[in-house]
């Protein structure tokens, strides 16, 4: 049976080098590119490493990424020292060489990181909740200019869609559509759509002006003289504060205008760390999807309903946000007589 299995299958064919090239560029194209970007700098320091200590980096034993996960874990948190896994399996497997991540010792090295940091996140996105963001309105001075209605516009749309910094820097004028009064938001990719299943949103009016997202995508729309469907990049960026360019902001560019608008506001976020349970909070491009989130918790929503709006796959995920809000509402200490 395996002759017969082995006859049956096609001996390596050699490629030309375009082609190759092409399956390469292919290939790169599974991970996004803020992974490749995480797992570069993750594997040049897993080399340095090994290079220092006069170990192969690629193709490396179990026997040394065991030792290097015991290393890190003096340095930096369990979800780095995961991450440094993850890259250092991509890259073997990437070549076609075996996975040393795959032993059973690293596996048992990688738990014991996890028992001994904690796997709790050390860090996390001050949530820019509805409150917040009327104190951030509240603080911009310049929402008649073209900058200031652009950001207006990033800040309230991102917190009522519940939109990550590179689904923002995203949008074209063709995936949003007017319903009525409301808007209709169209995510083509996502961290939790790969693939480019899409996602549909709806953004309703809102019910206070200075803060409805609708009212100010418009005012932007108008400032920018984009039109609804010629698909330009619905935000781009701005020269001299007046020259508004066709080219879309990066996710970077959003990140900074998330924070630079709430440093103005006087939020730095580090009140929330007790309260978030980590070692430190830090407002950025996650704060308006966090802040959405947050929102909705403390306005009585279910945990399934907000994931429609914010596509958690996932409800424990959601659950950090939906905990500190629901805490009293599910404690049973004030039933049992105390």
């Amino acid at each position: 049976m395996s002759r017969a299995l082995d006859a049956r299958t096609a001996p390596p064919t050699p490629v030309t080098l375009e082609d190759a090239q092409s399956v390469g560029a292919f290939l790169a194209s599974s991970r996004s590119a803020e992974t490749r970007r995480s797992y570069a700098s993750a594997m040049r320091t897993f080399t340095a490493w090994c290079r220092v200590r006069g170990y192969r980096s690629s193709p490396t034993g179990p026997e040394v990424v065991a030792s290097y996960i015991a290393h890190r874990a003096e340095l930096v948190a369990h979800s780095t020292i995961s991450r440094d896994v993850a890259a250092i399996s991509a890259a073997h497997l990437d070549k076609g060489l075996g996975d040393p991540t795959a032993r059973h010792g690293v596996r048992q090295a990688l738990r014991s990181a996890g028992r001994t940091l904690g796997t709790a996140p050390s860090r996390r996105a001050t949530p820019l909740t509805t409150v917040l963001m009327r104190q951030v309105i509240g603080a911009m001075d310049d929402l008649e200019t073209a900058t200031g209605k652009r950001d207006r516009a990033i800040l309230l749309l991102g917190l009522a869609a519940a939109l990550r910094r590179r689904e923002l820097a995203a949008l074209t004028t063709n995936d949003i559509a007017r319903h009525d009064d409301d808007l209709l938001l169209r995510i083509r990719r996502s961290k939790a759509d790969q693939t480019g299943r899409g996602d549909l949103i709806g953004i309703p009016l809102g019910a206070h002006p200075e803060t409805c997202p609708v009212l100010a995508l418009e005012a932007w729309l108008e400032t920018s003289s984009r039109k609804l469907g010629e698909g330009s990049p619905v935000f781009s960026r701005i020269y001299n504060h007046s020259r508004i360019a066709d080219t879309a902001l990066s996710d970077r560019s959003i990140s900074r205008i998330i924070q630079t608008r709430a440093a103005a506001a006087s939020i730095k976020g580090k009140e929330y760390t007790h309260i978030a349970g980590v070692d430190q909070t830090w407002v950025s491009g996650h704060s308006l999807r966090a802040g959405h989130a947050t929102s909705a918790a403390e306005a009585g929503v279910d945990a399934m309903t907000i994931s429609r709006t914010t596509r958690h796959r996932r409800l424990d995920s959601l659950a950090r946000y939906v905990r500190p809000a629901g805490a009293f509402e599910d404690s049973t200490a004030g039933k049992i007589g105390l």
